[in-house]
């Protein structure tokens, strides 16, 4: 992740996730009827929810560490956000469901879009108020879902103000024999598709070797 972000001139931060051998932390929360790579992935994200809140962020970018990035992405996302009303809560940079809505603002062939059904949470940002609204209403005790369909299932009621790109910028890349921590992740995309993909989306070669 520190090798994209150098290539690509950005900066991040690292939170560190909750790990599901976390057994104290886990037992602390519950989070009943999940698994615990489930539960380590809920309250990762629950609680950078909390530190955008507590550092007195607008707006954050949440990133898992398994994605890499679409080469020209600060030039998409600048284009995009001016587009984005005041009040939006969540904006999905990447997710793997191509939604079809009103378009919003263009950036080449990636399109702003009202989300309708967004869907994982390896790349999306999250306003001060959007924030709030979530750790107000996540039950982190008592999860329905995993976090990802928890939010999908808030944008569907309308709780949540979501935005969508309609291409995915990001992709990740974990593979059969280089899994998700979730056991039941299917792979996204096989070895070679996802080899074509990054070349495509990137346009360089050299940052990582899948063969």
């Amino acid at each position: 992740m520190q090798e994209i972000a150098n290539f690509l001139g950005l900066n991040f931060d690292f939170f560190p996730a909750v790990s599901r051998f976390d057994r104290k932390l886990l037992n602390k929360y519950n989070l009943a009827g999940l698994s615990n790579a489930q539960k380590a992935c809920y309250l990762s994200h629950y609680l950078i929810y909390k530190e955008i809140i507590k550092n007195g962020y607008k707006n954050a970018l949440i990133l898992e560490d398994d994605i890499d990035i679409e080469f020209e992405i600060s030039r998409i996302v600048s284009d995009l956000s001016r587009a984005l009303p005041d009040d939006w809560d969540i904006f999905y940079i990447a997710h793997y469901n191509y939604e079809k809505g009103e378009i919003l603002a263009k950036s080449g062939e990636f399109r702003l879009i009202k989300s309708t059904n967004p869907i994982n949470t390896h790349g999306y940002a999250v306003s001060a108020r959007g924030a709030r609204k979530l750790i107000k209403d996540l039950d982190v005790y008592k999860p329905a879902d995993p976090i990802d369909v928890e939010l999908t299932s808030r944008v569907h009621s309308g709780f949540v103000k979501s935005y969508s790109i309609d291409r995915t910028t990001m992709i990740q890349w974990k593979t059969y024999d280089n899994p998700s921590d979730i056991p039941d992740s299917r792979p996204p995309f096989e070895r070679q598709e996802l080899l074509n993909s990054t070349r495509r989306i990137l346009g360089y070669k050299q940052m990582w070797d899948y063969d």
